[in-house]
């Protein structure tokens, strides 16, 4: 079977943040919430906080049996559990891509009360539509509502689908780039309907998975897409993939890495300046989300991991994550690694 591109990453803080408060004031016990996805509740004080897709997907899972409703309260029906799985297997059954966003559109027309989706074809674009009845000051629903119908459709067809315009309803919330890597650059805020605009050639592209393979998925549904099918077309997201197939020890400096993408340094600077990045920031973020999972995971010694993330000190590598996330590693695995409360 194909696999689409992987994005492997971490989540903000600033979603789970969303989440919560999406449901807050209807009886989700918030502290049960977060245990059960071992993010400790100073996380959320924290700006530069961040968690794993799996975290991420643990909380989703628990709002959801506590609330009866896999889509966070953001539509006045409750989309109650095992609506997903029954859409996944609806899916199944579709020829190709274009089948399964229009039974996408009638599936949110039969669930959701207040959402309603269509599939417009203009020339050489396609665009899933979202109309919503409920006005929005954030825009974490209709993000939710296209992260789950993208991924999805990504995985259906076994490719990730290149996003030309993402359009969100809402305000823009402060923290927009987390967006972008989520969809892609072009993204707007406060528009008066959601739209996430893909290339139409894709619309044939032929459904390839089979029911062994959804078993699989719904498994780890919904952490399985929240990061896989990111926006890996720019310029920054080649740059990280070359440099996680490297040891952080043997990163290659600005000069070499742009000789190796057959550019100049001074363009290289430019493009990434333009898509809001550096190189330098790209390796501290792809430092940081590789510390954050060692110190879940609990492998290795502190001293081990500043050592296989390239820093000549441990100092160093406490300073520097203290700076990434506001917390001390050793704080970090002690708060953010409680294996024996998951079930509780």
């Amino acid at each position: 079977m194909a696999h689409g591109s992987v994005e492997p990453g971490t989540i903000s803080i600033h979603f789970v943040r969303e989440a919560l408060r999406a449901v807050s004031g209807r009886g989700v016990p918030e502290d049960v919430v977060l245990r059960r996805a071992s993010i400790p509740p100073t996380f959320l004080d924290e700006g530069l906080a961040r968690v794993s897709p799996e975290q991420f997907g643990i909380l989703w899972r628990t709002v959801a049996r506590h609330l009866q409703d896999e889509f966070f309260a953001l539509d006045a029906h409750p989309v109650r559990p095992g609506a997903y799985a029954l859409l996944c297997h609806g899916l199944l059954g579709c020829d190709d891509l274009r089948a399964v966003l229009r039974h996408l559109c009638r599936y949110t027309e039969v669930v959701l009360d207040g959402m309603r989706a269509s599939l417009d074809v203009d020339g050489d674009r396609a665009t899933l539509r979202l109309r919503d009845g409920c006005p929005r000051t954030t825009p974490f629903a209709h993000a939710t509502y296209f992260m789950v119908a993208y991924g999805l459709a990504c995985w259906l067809i076994a490719r990730r689908i290149p996003i030309l315009r993402c359009q969100l309803a809402g305000r823009a919330p402060g923290f927009e780039a987390e967006y972008r890597v989520m969809f892609c650059d072009d993204l707007g805020f406060d528009a008066e309907e959601g739209a996430l605009v893909m290339p139409a050639a894709l619309l044939s592209q032929p459904v390839t998975q089979t029911r062994d393979a959804l078993r699989q998925f719904l498994r780890h549904a919904p952490d399985v897409f929240l990061v896989k099918y990111r926006n890996t077309d720019s310029l920054a997201a080649r740059v990280r993939a070359r440099l996680r197939a490297i040891a952080p020890g043997q990163w290659p400096c600005l000069d070499a890495m742009a000789d190796s993408l057959g550019t100049a340094p001074s363009t290289f600077r430019r493009r990434l300046d333009a898509e809001g990045t550096t190189f330098l920031s790209i390796k501290n973020e792809l430092r940081r989300d590789m510390a954050i999972t060692a110190l879940r995971e609990g492998a290795v010694s502190i001293e081990q991991l500043a050592q296989a993330l390239g820093f000549t000190e441990a100092s160093a590598f406490h300073r520097a994550f203290v700076k990434w996330t506001g917390m001390r590693p050793s704080d970090y695995r002690r708060d953010g690694h409680r294996p024996g409360q998951l079930g509780s």
